[in-house]
């Protein structure tokens, strides 16, 4: 009972995007697509994250998540804090981010990545 209630406050919480990486909760396989980057969840785990305008790098990515083996949504950040104020993993959409080469661009303010749920995994 306990966790529909709270399921059905976090959908009314959060946007799109957002309930999705709250909701994926399976490792991506490392062979599947991540469109329209045209990159296998392989090549993007351990591809430096930067933060969006200045370049700074913010952390790694940890790993892929979907709400199935073959679904990508959300990418675990691990952030190092040295530029964030934080450290640990936060689960993030993938809408946020923008392929620069083999890294990554984050296109979110700290208040909102704060925001994402921590990943524990």
């Amino acid at each position: 009972m306990h966790r529909m209630i709270f399921g059905a406050t976090s959908v009314l919480l959060l946007s799109g995007a957002a309930v999705q990486a709250q909701q994926a909760a399976v490792e991506v396989n490392e062979n599947v697509m991540l469109m329209p980057w045209n990159k296998s969840v392989d090549a993007v785990e351990g591809a430096k994250v930067l933060k969006s305008g200045d370049g700074v790098e913010l952390g790694e990515v940890e790993a892929v998540l979907g709400t199935d083996a073959n679904t990508p949504v959300a990418l675990v950040v691990d952030f190092k804090g040295t530029t964030t104020g934080f450290t640990g993993s936060k689960v993030i959409p993938i809408d946020r981010f923008s392929p620069d080469g083999n890294r990554l661009t984050l296109t979110t303010s700290a208040a909102e990545i704060a925001s994402f749920p921590s990943y524990n995994g």
